[in-house]
């Protein structure tokens, strides 16, 4: 199918694409939203104009992201559903203060905020330290960056790292239907085209894709938890993902305790 993504198409564009996403017939999801097959299809076709109650049914039934839902009901003419506000915003002022602390607690070993695009919003100084001025890059340049000579030199094991991440990109940015997301996916795809995919299956293959890091002299086998606002009703909070870096062993911890010692 074609996945170009539907954001500022109109809403039956929008709804279908979704739709198909989702693998599910008009029947299907009329059935899933309380509404009949003839009514969906009215307004994916744009005959009939959905009301706001049948837009947010829809949105639930579809397990849309914030910004996706709040796209479709302004496609259909509606207000949207949840707000979008600043990192400074006050009412964010706790949350964004407890991602500082988390954060903090988790020194010597990195850990960095990434919004929606995989830009770095909130970092510690361990990461700020591997990554200097990653907090100023636009998105293209991070894509540019791992995915080029910057990412080779500092993971070991570059190729299937890089190939995961960037199958990982494609998948959230058709999850999200964002077309900013597609494209930043496509331009790692590029990058990563002329290198042969590794083969990452096997019984002898590793519980996860631990990136192998340089620092200084020394590599570091580490992974990475992800802690999200599972709760979040506020646009930027829901797209929020803290990446929280472990070393694999107590050789890894002592080289970011040292590095986490050097003054900043």
């Amino acid at each position: 199918m074609d996945f170009e993504t539907p954001a500022g198409a109109p809403f039956g564009g929008q709804l279908r694409y979704w739709r198909q996403v989702k693998g599910l017939s008009q029947l299907e999801l009329a059935h899933r939203a309380e509404t009949t097959p003839r009514h969906l299809s009215f307004i994916e076709t744009g005959r009939s104009r959905p009301g706001r109650d049948v837009v947010l049914r829809i949105a639930e039934c579809l397990e849309l992201p914030m910004r996706a839902r709040n796209d479709l009901l302004q496609a259909a003419g509606l207000p949207p559903a949840y707000p979008e506000r600043d990192l400074d915003d006050d009412a964010l002022a706790p949350f964004i203060d407890g991602i500082r602390a988390l954060l903090e607690a988790h020194a010597p070993n990195p850990a960095a905020a990434f919004d929606e695009l995989g830009r770095v919003r909130l970092a510690n100084a361990t990461y700020r330290r591997l990554s200097p001025g990653v907090e100023e890059r636009t998105p293209e340049e991070i894509v540019d960056l791992f995915y080029g000579e910057v990412g080779r030199g500092l993971v070991v094991n570059w190729a299937e790292v890089a190939w995961m991440t960037a199958q990982r990109r494609l998948r959230n940015a058709i999850a999200s239907g964002s077309a900013e997301q597609l494209r930043l996916a496509e331009r790692a795809r590029a990058l990563v085209a002329e290198v042969a995919q590794p083969d990452m299956t096997g019984s002898e293959a590793s519980p996860l894709i631990c990136p192998r890091l340089r620092v200084g002299a020394e590599v570091v086998e580490t992974y990475s938890v992800v802690v999200r606002f599972e709760t979040a009703q506020d646009v930027t909070l829901s797209e929020l993902r803290v990446e929280l870096t472990y070393p694999t062993d107590a050789a890894g911890a002592e080289v970011f305790r040292k590095l986490g010692d050097e003054p900043p």
